[in-house]
């Protein structure tokens, strides 16, 4: 998750004293080089968040349509703060003193944000990141636990000028494509993959009434990693028979969604499942509980550490970035799917070491 941005800060402090005239330019003249604005943007530690607890006297997770047990212990996520473009500006010296501290890292702005792209596209983005990342932690926290939650796909968006355009509408629900019932995105681009190029039969549920459409199956940018596509942004939209709201303002990102499914777990099983313990985490999530890699994660390891957690729960593809960046008296365990998270807090609260996880060192 990223935490809003701080302003960055450069200059320098003259020294007391008289100066000789090309003296006063030359330290001008380094003063004003150290405020120069550079392409980079850094990403340093961010605060940790109890989401079983409460932000500002507000719960930071409320559960709706189930008994919720509160329990007891912390389960941190973690987040990264993140300065410079393009909501922000990256000094000469602010780039300088983050390549002496070992918690920040400096990333050049394309590699981030590309060129053209606003602060305020960026902030919309990760808060829609956040909300979708909620409906699907709270689907796979109640499949967990053995709910059905049926889920489908429907589109969020055309592109203008696309071939889908006129024939797709947002809010279109799709129910099969070739004849195959779909309900996922990897079952949509198979399709896709399969009757490109050519055109794929859908079956589509609009204003309450089946219809069957045909769309042309185009050639995809290169650069988005398709071969082919349809012309429109789908999103995976669930049914869920418990609703969970998530109170939490300036942050933006999927990276929490293991932390919130783990949370909604907690809240709707009986017992203390983390004994008290207090720990942090982070990492995407499917509905199918399957956790996926983030970004920052030196850095949200280094914030957990900070605020007291002694137990992290990392994708285990991230363990790499954490070579050699692991703080002192931190445990940080590799986990791959929300089972092997749950498997580990619930250890952790018993007070005993899951072994049979492996852990980042």
């Amino acid at each position: 998750m990223r935490a809003a941005p701080p302003r960055p800060r450069g200059g320098s402090r003259r020294r007391p004293g008289r100066t000789p005239v090309s003296g006063r330019l030359a330290l001008g003249s380094a003063a004003l080089a150290l405020v120069l604005p550079v392409p980079y943007i850094l990403e340093g530690p961010g605060p940790a968040i109890d989401v079983l607890g409460e932000q500002d006297g507000t719960p930071v997770l409320t559960v709706e349509g189930g008994t919720a047990d509160p329990g007891e212990g912390r389960l941190d996520m973690t987040t990264v703060l993140v300065s410079g473009p393009p909501g922000g500006t990256t000094g000469l010296g602010d780039l300088v003193t983050a390549l002496t501290d070992g918690t920040v890292d400096a990333q050049p702005r394309e590699l981030v944000h590309p060129s053209g792209v606003s602060a305020d596209t960026v902030a919309q983005s990760n808060a829609a990141a956040m909300t979708d990342s909620q409906d699907v932690a709270t689907a796979a926290a109640l499949r967990a636990l053995g709910r059905d939650v049926p889920a489908h796909l429907a589109v969020h968006a055309t592109v203008p000028g696309a071939p889908a355009e006129g024939i797709l509408r947002v809010g279109d629900v799709i129910l099969a494509a070739a004849g195959r019932s779909v309900t996922d995105m990897a079952g949509i681009r198979a399709a896709v993959d399969a009757a490109g190029p050519g055109d794929l039969a859908l079956t589509l549920r609009r204003d309450g009434a089946e219809r069957q459409v045909s769309v042309p199956v185009t050639a995809a940018d290169p650069a988005t990693g398709r071969s082919w596509q349809l012309g429109v942004l789908l999103e995976q939209r669930f049914d869920l028979p418990v609703q969970a709201e998530f109170a939490l303002e300036d942050i933006g990102g999927p990276s929490a969604g293991m932390m919130f499914a783990l949370a909604v777990i907690e809240r709707l099983t009986p017992g203390d499942m983390t004994g008290g313990a207090r720990i942090a985490g982070t990492g995407t999530i499917t509905a199918d509980g399957v956790v996926g890699p983030i970004g920052g994660i030196p850095q949200k390891v280094q914030g957990a550490a900070r605020d007291g957690a002694d137990v992290f729960l990392a994708p285990r593809e991230n363990c790499a970035d954490l070579a050699g960046r692991v703080p002192a008296g931190m445990t940080v365990y590799a986990v791959d799917t929300l089972a092997t998270a749950r498997a580990v807090v619930e250890a952790v609260g018993r007070g005993e070491r899951p072994d049979d996880v492996p852990t980042c060192s």
